[in-house]
């Protein structure tokens, strides 16, 4: 996948530092709102990358013993767990960017595989266009927070644009990927266009 993160725009710190997660937890209200599935899918990310002591790691960080994957949790949950995930595994064979968009990978891999997820994916029949559809019903399963819509710029290419997204753009580029090969769609190119710190726009575009 190529892609391109303008993440930075209308934030005052470097993304992972301490104070760019400050940042975006004293945005978050307790209105703002994830399933446990996607907290979940980001601590079976960090397994995969670091084995059980990372992911004991992060969810120290959390204060929380576990999460089950129907509940709502803050979104502040999410954002601990995958900032501290994050920082304990990148380095320098791999950038706090780059463990973010595994994270958004797996993350959505896992969601696939739910009850939620296996209807979705067969509603969609390998269609990427009925895919990209269903990000906006998607996104409403994910979080409470913000708005995702969609906008057809040609047969294969859409313009995606979610707000008030809590995490850095990298996680839901790898979301993006994980969700289109579930659904069998290959060559997915995603460029990232970031109009503030939590606001983002998506141009997709595949073969």
């Amino acid at each position: 996948m190529n892609h391109s993160t303008g993440d930075g725009a209308g934030g005052s710190w470097p993304i992972g530092s301490e104070e760019d997660l400050r940042q975006r937890l004293a945005l978050a209200t307790p209105e703002d709102t994830t399933r446990g599935l996607f907290i979940n899918g980001v601590l079976e990310a960090v397994r995969q990358l670091g084995g059980e002591p990372a992911v004991q790691h992060c969810l120290a960080q959390s204060q929380e013993k576990r999460f089950m994957d129907l509940f709502n949790y803050p979104f502040s949950r999410m954002l601990q767990v995958s900032y501290a995930g994050a920082r304990h595994l990148s380095g320098e064979a791999r950038s706090f960017d780059e463990v973010m968009r595994q994270m958004g990978y797996v993350s959505a891999r896992s969601f696939t595989t739910s009850r939620m997820g296996a209807l979705m994916l067969r509603t969609i029949f390998s269609d990427p266009r009925r895919l990209v559809d269903t990000l906006p019903v998607a996104h409403r399963m994910n979080t409470s927070s913000g708005e995702c819509t969609v906008r057809w710029v040609g047969f294969n290419k859409a313009l995606v644009r979610i707000t008030r997204q809590f995490l850095p753009a990298a996680y839901t580029e790898g979301s993006l990927q994980g969700s289109f090969e579930a659904a069998r769609v290959r060559g997915l190119t995603v460029h990232v266009h970031s109009t503030s710190l939590l606001d983002h726009e998506y141009e997709l575009s595949w073969d």
